[in-house]
């Protein structure tokens, strides 16, 4: 057993409690997002086209073969070739050619599809009877229905021909019909 007087205890400072340093929550993502910065530039391009019928005074026949790249899911910009066949007044048949840079925007969806909307400048070289050839540049902006199918889309366009010039090919409204596919599988 322990004799004299107990030994004296030396107060203990209190310990230093470590800081807690709060860590922000990792923001999640839209799977949307993550998909967008997975894919590489190919997997956002598209080939493809629209194709173009137009009867009355002339008969038109158009092919617009086409390459899009998705900038972002809803906003799309192209270019692409054009080839029309033209026929009427006076038994005479015209053949023109051109290209063209499109810019494309999802609005919103309706149904299984999205509006959307289209503007475009076309070049295109044209023939005429009376003075040869001559080139006429042609704006035309519009709206569109688009129908997603597998990875690919269908669409339909209206578009307002902007050009009034007497030789140009087209009448207003202009109705396409086109589509186009992954160049991969994603």
């Amino acid at each position: 057993m322990p004799t004299g007087p107990p030994a004296p205890v030396e107060p203990t400072a209190p310990r230093p409690q470590p800081r807690v340093v709060e860590q922000p929550e990792p923001k999640e993502e839209a799977p949307e997002a993550q998909l967008e910065e997975q894919l590489r530039f190919v997997d956002k391009l598209y080939f493809g086209g629209n194709f173009g019928l137009q009867f009355g005074t002339f008969t038109n026949i158009s092919l617009l073969p086409t390459l899009n790249y998705a900038v972002t899911p809803k906003f799309y910009t192209g270019v692409g070739g054009v080839y029309h066949f033209q026929s009427g007044g006076g038994g005479h048949s015209l053949h023109h050619y051109g290209g063209r840079g499109f810019l494309q925007l999802e609005m919103f969806n309706i149904g299984d599809g999205t509006v959307l909307a289209h503007g475009e400048v076309e070049a295109l070289n044209i023939a005429r009877a009376d003075l040869g050839r001559t080139t006429l540049s042609i704006p035309m902006v519009g709206l569109g229905y688009r129908q997603r199918f597998s990875k690919g889309f269908f669409d339909l366009l209206v578009l307002y021909n902007g050009n009034s010039d007497f030789y140009n090919p087209y009448n207003n409204p202009v109705i396409r019909a086109g589509f186009n596919i992954p160049f991969t599988s994603r």
